[in-house]
């Protein structure tokens, strides 16, 4: 198929399609999944574990990722290699902790767990 550019109504023709082909990718399945990540770096949220990994832990993308998966998760915190062994660790948490600042972690809360010591809602 050719489309012939030379007229500006076609123009704005190929810009209206590219936008709607832009809104169409970025509201399918592959965004709708994504989890909002909200980190809090130099920030502990200790206790209320439920689960740690520590194999495939790359980054606190993957913690906030592991934690969004998972129903109970209501946060998350991510232990920098060096810090508690000599790969780095995810925790994710059934609650969510107070947090405390300290330069081995980047923590995270899940969407409608805000409040320290909540298990659900803001």
């Amino acid at each position: 198929m050719r489309i012939d550019l030379s007229s500006p109504s076609k123009w704005h023709i190929l810009f209206a399609l590219v936008g709607y082909a832009f809104v169409a990718l970025a509201s399918g399945p592959g965004f709708a999944g994504a989890p909002a990540l909200f980190s809090e770096r130099g920030i502990d949220r200790p206790g209320g574990d439920y689960r740690v990994l520590t194999s495939g832990v790359e980054s606190p993308r993957y913690c906030a990722s592991a934690c969004s998966a998972d129903t109970q998760c209501r946060a998350w915190t991510y232990v920098n290699a060096g810090s508690e062994g000599p790969s780095a660790t995810c925790h994710l948490k059934l609650t969510v902790p107070h947090a405390q600042s300290t330069p081995c972690c980047t923590s995270g809360v899940a969407v409608g767990s805000s409040a320290p010591g909540r298990v659900r809602g803001y």
